[in-house]
């Protein structure tokens, strides 16, 4: 009983370590013109958008939401690759169950 409660603590500090290893772990993805730069950490919470006051005109509406549409989705799509990535080093799900005999 006693070792279950152990691995359960083991768990938990593992998950919190990689919580906060996502967390600052920013990735920054840009527009192939350099004007909208975004960055995402990888527990995918949106840290910056910055855009070019160039878009900011009438006539660039629809060119600038179908860039920042396209740099949001490069930039998530590589935080999810990262957090894939941090949590196969750790051993995976598995890795992380492992102790608790699941």
């Amino acid at each position: 009983m006693f070792d279950k409660v152990k691995d359960l603590y083991q768990l938990k500090k593992q998950a919190s370590a990689l919580q906060k290893e996502l967390a600052n772990t920013i990735i920054e993805a840009t527009s192939p013109d350099d004007l909208i730069k975004v960055e995402v950490s990888a527990d995918m919470k949106i840290r910056l958008i910055s855009i070019d006051p160039s878009y900011l005109v009438e006539n660039r509406k629809e060119q600038l939401e179908f860039q920042l549409k396209n740099v949001l989705s490069s930039a998530m799509t590589q935080a999810q690759q990262v957090a894939a990535n941090k949590m196969k080093e750790m051993g995976g799900l598995e890795g992380l169950m492992g102790g608790l005999g699941m």
